[in-house]
């Protein structure tokens, strides 16, 4: 919907540009005007808002380039953003990308707001830091590479026999199952994303109540918790 909402957007622009241009009580531009350089305005204004219009209707709706990633090598989230942000409002994928999206931007958040919490509680180079900023870092990045591995997903599948196959009923029902179990895995993935997330936000609550001389016990099941679900989860490879 985002999409014809955006192309919506762009024609009513384009309506107004052309009562602009042409509306006698605006420019009032017309080809047969005498004054030539007002009829060479009117033409070429005519021309370039139907290239915009035909450009823009293109762009909107062309399907998204296929930019498939090596999950083990990304390390920044715009390497992802683009991607799932292309497909946040295509059918059948469109929740699974924008939760995605959502995850990413959520452990960036949560990883900035963690090395805040450390960089107070512990002196930065000492082993106490050191052990949880790479633990951050480390959880911050696996989110980032299972979204990864969502985003090639998403672009692998194949939407539209997905629509049709879902219409033609029993006679497609095994491809139906195919493509089910596609979007059953990438679920699987942003839930398994979203327990690291979980695991983020409550170091934070507990790092946030220590005290600098503190042994960190409280921590401790968290962090192994966490350090758990890393190894069960990190690019689901």
């Amino acid at each position: 919907m985002k999409r014809y909402a955006k192309l919506l957007a762009i024609y009513v622009l384009i309506a107004l540009a052309v009562v602009l241009l042409y509306a006698p009580w605006g420019l009032a531009l017309r080809p047969t005007d005498y004054d030539l350089l007002r009829a060479g305005l009117s033409i070429i204004a005519g021309v370039a808002l139907a290239g915009v219009f035909g450009a823009s209707t293109y762009l909107t709706l062309k399907e998204p380039d296929v930019k498939l990633l090596e999950p083990a090598t990304v390390v920044k989230e715009e390497e992802v953003i683009p991607i799932l942000e292309e497909y946040a409002d295509t059918p059948h994928v469109g929740d699974v990308a924008s939760e995605a999206l959502e995850q990413v931007n959520s452990a960036a958040r949560k990883r900035k707001r963690l090395h805040k919490v450390i960089s107070v509680q512990f002196s930065e180079g000492s082993l106490s830091w050191d052990r949880f900023t790479h633990l951050v870092d480390t959880a911050q990045r696996t989110v980032l590479r299972n979204s990864a591995l969502v985003a090639n997903n998403i672009q692998s599948f194949d939407r539209d026999a997905y629509t049709k196959a879902k219409k033609r009923g029993d006679s497609q029902a095994q491809q139906v199952a195919v493509y089910d179990e596609a979007l059953a895995n990438m679920q699987e993935v942003l839930r398994a994303n979203e327990q690291i997330l979980l695991e983020m936000a409550k170091l934070e609550l507990e790092l946030s109540k220590l005290e600098a001389d503190d042994t960190r016990e409280a921590a401790d099941q968290t962090i192994e918790e966490l350090e758990g679900l890393i190894g069960e989860t990190r690019y689901y490879r």
